[in-house]
């Protein structure tokens, strides 16, 4: 059975019916190799003595003229061979093409060349020159050769190329490959805008600047080519140049006056590993060399040659099912579907192949992974692992063959922040304005800091139009009430984060997970927590090559410290938490005093930077009286003073330390109440106490009905020393209630002692039966100082905790507004 594209059927592109009655309409596949190129100099090609191509010239003619391509050419590394033997058969249907690997002589950085239209004499001096891309450049003006500069913003050799080498190329050469089939769309067209909008002035600049002479009397105007980037011979004629020309030299013609037009697909980073799968099963075919058959082997033969599975094979996948642990009986089913699939030819093209092919592959790796962390969760509690160890074993199928695809992802993306430098050096407007931001949390559903302020944050985001998506993980029955821009991921495993048993956490299926990613294109990655989520979006910044900033909302590591009596424990979550944060470009702290604890604990200072938050003004406001009735008909609160505490119910909030605050209190005072909103694991030990008589414990309440709460209350008491901010503390200020807190963590930064509050000293009982004392005199005695301190409390986070100043504090970088008409396109 053939290898070839022509199995998997072709869309677009002009047949040869239609050239023959639209002669001027020329189209070529500028950019194929064959099995004739040099040997690869990728490391990992070399390892296995894999050719860069395996593809035969004469299939590759066939196809390109099926694809509807005019004429033919082969751009292989620099060698002619196979385009000699397709222009001895097929004369002028093929014109002499190679891809030149030239070098600056100054630093040896290489970069890729397409030369046309040459003779075998031509080649051989070109080839002799290329170690001088400057002696090169001479030459092809002195011959008027065609020539287009081949992905030039890909580095042929990893970290090599510099914007200095691109602004070089621009100023040497006319031509340049703009859509390159195995890049992927947006590098393509980054560049492609760069290169079309060039004016005199830039070019009379760059030429002066690195002392070159540009390459014609118009440099600005280049001329732009595409090409398949084909290797594995299933993309030929997919990617093409198009002209108004009749004939070879007439198109030769038309390529050197710049007069050509790019047009076809581009890659992603399926399709390249597509790419490398038939590679490397060419290899195989040809390799003859005994090696065992792998899954990948099986999987490549049935998608490129049909062939199904045979007995021993599906007794092998038997045996490997035998092996895994109890409950991977469906495990292999996503992979023998797949075969199955493939070999009944069920796909129409090879888009419908390859998605085909990724959708089963993320579901197969899918259930490994499941299977792992149901053992990990298992054995961890048994310390077993040795168990552990032989699951991890069963699951390298399912991550071997992820691991393409997370190769490709990379390779894609690795010169991104080359381009958007280069743009911003020549003083180019980006071809989009502003970011796309993705924004990763564990927890957007739950009544904390954390999950209130990134609603808030994708609510507005959405009203003013910017392109932000907030990424988490959840049931689809708790997206009711979310910003519309949650972009919910699929989830294989959930598990509740031990002495956090309000938290369930979720782990995203990577594969399906990454496709949403990729189709998104973000600019920049916001994480605003270290779990699988936070995880999954430093993973996803290092494969998009694009800058990630960290959110320090938790101090799980202090938190530990206060729940649990074991220091390793809170070891390992403080190492932790500074890998993770230390994995990011930039670290953003809610408050000033937080930014000091953390660098005296090891975080790099000049990575971290203030970002504030906001409050709504209209939601949480002033209202005593009809807060009053609130707490009066809902929790049966009758007279007296109140005290209030909002927040989780956890010994790390302090809340032993608040019971005895307020037992102190009130001894003093009989009528003296203490309101408790919020739900947390220390909930029901707090309940069973037995000297609480005037304590109101009233749970888990909607966050919009807060506000009332806050307006009947007469001081807010927080004792948490583990907090990075409070947002409860800001809320309450902002309905007009004073507040005390700790002078440990962030929320001593929200209150101005004396003035909206006070700020007692952490863990000191007397001092805090003081500062209750205090305001509970002013209430009493001078009530006119009282309602003072509630006026300015709402006054000053009004003024300070501001939503809008709050959103653009926290994106940091203008996002992306998406006009009507690019809504449309997308």
């Amino acid at each position: 059975m053939t290898t070839d594209a022509a199995q998997f059927g072709t869309r677009g592109g002009p047949t040869l019916e239609t050239l023959k009655t639209h002669p001027s309409t020329t189209r070529i596949d500028l950019h194929v190799h064959s099995k004739y190129s040099e040997p690869s100099t990728d490391w990992y090609l070399q390892r296995w003595s894999i050719a860069e191509s395996y593809s035969d010239p004469f299939l590759i003619y066939e196809n390109a003229l099926k694809a509807g391509m005019s004429f033919v050419t082969l751009t292989d590394h620099n060698r002619i061979g196979g385009c000699l033997l397709l222009k001895e058969r097929y004369g002028d249907r093929v014109i002499m093409g190679v891809e030149s690997t030239v070098s600056f002589p100054e630093d040896r950085c290489r970069v890729h060349l397409l030369v046309y239209g040459f003779t075998e004499r031509e080649f051989a001096e070109i080839d002799a020159l290329r170690k001088d891309i400057y002696e090169v450049r001479d030459y092809l003006r002195e011959r008027n050769l065609a020539h287009s500069v081949a992905h030039a913003t890909y580095s042929v050799q990893t970290g090599k190329l510099t914007v200095g080498h691109l602004e070089k190329l621009i100023c040497l050469f006319n031509g340049f490959e703009v859509i390159n089939g195995g890049r992927n769309r947006s590098d393509n067209v980054a560049w492609r805008h760069i290169l079309e909008h060039l004016t005199p002035d830039c070019l009379h600049d760059l030429c002066r600047k690195h002392s070159l002479e540009p390459f014609d009397a118009e440099p600005w105007k280049k001329g732009l080519t595409a090409g398949s980037d084909d290797h594995g011979g299933i993309f030929i004629g997919r990617t093409y140049t198009e002209a108004d020309a009749g004939g070879t030299e007439e198109f030769l013609c038309e390529l050197k006056r710049k007069r050509t037009s790019p047009g076809g697909r581009h890659s992603d980073y399926q399709s390249l590993a597509f790419s490398i799968y038939k590679v490397v099963h060419d290899f195989s075919l040809r390799s003859g060399n005994g090696a065992p058959r792998t899954l990948l082997s099986r999987l490549t033969e049935t998608l490129f040659e049909g062939k199904p599975l045979g007995i021993a094979d599906r007794i092998r996948i038997n045996r490997l099912k035998a092996r895994s642990k109890k409950g991977a009986k469906g495990t292999y089913a996503p992979f023998l579907a797949l075969v199955e699939d493939l070999g009944r030819r069920r796909f129409g093209t090879l888009e419908e192949a390859i998605r085909l092919v990724y959708t089963r592959i993320a579901h197969f790796s899918d259930g490994f992974l499941r299977l792992f962390f149901d053992s990990l969760k298992q054995n961890m509690a048994g310390l077993d692992f040795l168990t552990l160890a032989g699951n991890l074993q069963a699951s390298l199928p399912g991550i071997f063959l992820s691991l393409p695809f997370l190769v490709t992802l990379r390779h894609l993306n690795e010169n991104r922040a080359l381009v958007e430098r280069l743009t911003s050096d020549l003083g180019i407007e980006r071809a989009r304005v502003g970011h796309r931001v993705l924004w990763f949390t564990d927890t957007l559903n739950d009544l904390n800091g954390v999950s209130v302020t990134l609603r808030e944050v994708g609510r507005l985001a959405h009203e003013r139009g910017f392109e932000v998506k907030i990424v988490t993980s959840v049931a689809a029955s708790e997206l009711a009430g979310m910003p519309p821009n949650v972009l919910n991921l699929p989830f294989i495993h959930e598990f509740d984060l031990p002495y956090y048993e309000s938290y369930r956490l979720k782990v995203p299926s990577m594969l399906m997970s990454l496709k949403e990613m990729y189709l998104f294109d973000p600019d920049l990655i916001h994480v605003s927590t270290p779990g699988p989520l936070g995880l999954l979006g430093l993973l996803v910044a290092r494969l998009l090559n694009v800058r990630c900033v960290g959110f320090y909302h938790t101090d799980f590591a202090l938190q530990a410290r206060e729940i649990i009596d074991d220091e390793s424990v809170a070891h390992f979550l403080e190492c932790y938490t500074r890998w993770f944060y230390s994995a990011t470009d930039e670290i953003r702290v809610p408050t000033l005093r937080y930014m000091e604890i953390l660098e005296a604990r090891g975080f790099d200072p000049k990575k971290m930077r203030h970002f504030s938050r906001g409050v709504d003004p209209d939601l949480f406001k002033p209202g005593f009286s009809s807060g009053r009735a609130v707490l009066r008909g809902r929790f049966g609160i009758e007279g007296g003073i109140t005290l209030l505490y909002v927040g989780r119910i956890s010994c790390d909030k302090g809340l032993d330390f608040l019971m005895e605050t307020y037992a102190l209190a009130a001894e003093r005072r009989a009528d003296l109440n203490l309101l408790v909103v919020g739900d947390g694991p220390y909930l029901k030990a707090l309940k069973a106490r037995p000297d609480l008589k005037r304590v109101c414990f009233a749970g888990k309440i909607p966050h919009e009905e807060l506000p009332a709460v806050y307006r009947g209350s007469h001081l807010f008491v927080f004792p948490s020393t583990t907090d990075t901010f409070g947002k409860a503390v800001l809320e309450a200020q902002a309905c007009g209630l004073p507040a005390i807190v700790s002078d440990a963590g962030g929320p001593q930064e929200i209150v101005v002692h004396g003035k909206t509050g006070l700020v007692a000293k952490a863990g000191d009982l007397s001092d805090w039966k003081a500062k209750i004392s205090h305001v509970l005199n002013l209430i009493d005695a001078a009530p006119s100082a009282y309602g003072k301190m509630r006026e300015d409390a709402r006054a000053y986070a009004v003024e300070h905790f501001d939503w809008e100043d709050a959103f653009a504090s926290m994106l940091g970088e203008a996002p992306f507004r998406a006009t009507d008409a690019e809504k449309k396109i997308a």
